[in-house]
């Protein structure tokens, strides 16, 4: 697969995942489907919502630990589509605050397997600078 058509799913998929869990998880408050268009029209407003756990998870897998990062989206993300249905009931900036605090152990995830990493490779090859 080239790079573009990756980078543009990877995007596409970023953007999606939280409205459509959002989407997915509205029968649990007991309220129907939307119906009405400005109710649809929100579930834009929770698209870049998803992006954090989106960005930690890829790096997870662009350090070299792709089941790890799947295994965290797997759990991160329907709590946090969960978390932003009824955060919606309090608005987008709740919604935005829910999402990005839901991510962190995703982002703590990173930092702690970041580290172990690098402490691993011999310190010749460490970059030292000019």
């Amino acid at each position: 697969m080239p790079t573009i058509t990756r980078r543009l799913a990877f995007g596409l998929l970023a953007l999606l995942w939280l409205p459509v869990g959002i989407a997915a998880t509205a029968p649990v408050r007991s309220m129907p489907w939307p119906v009405e268009l400005h109710a649809w029209l929100s579930l834009v407003v929770t698209a870049p919502c998803g992006l954090p756990l989106a960005l930690a998870c890829l790096r997870l897998q662009r350090i070299g630990y792709p089941g790890t990062a799947w295994a965290a989206f797997a759990v991160l993300a329907p709590v946090t589509a969960v978390a932003s249905l009824f955060a919606g009931l309090l608005g987008p900036i709740a919604i935005a605050i829910y999402a990005l605090v839901i991510s962190g152990p995703a982002w703590i995830l990173y930092a702690f397997l970041r580290r172990t990493r690098r402490s691993r490779v011999p310190r010749e090859l460490h970059y030292s600078g000019p």
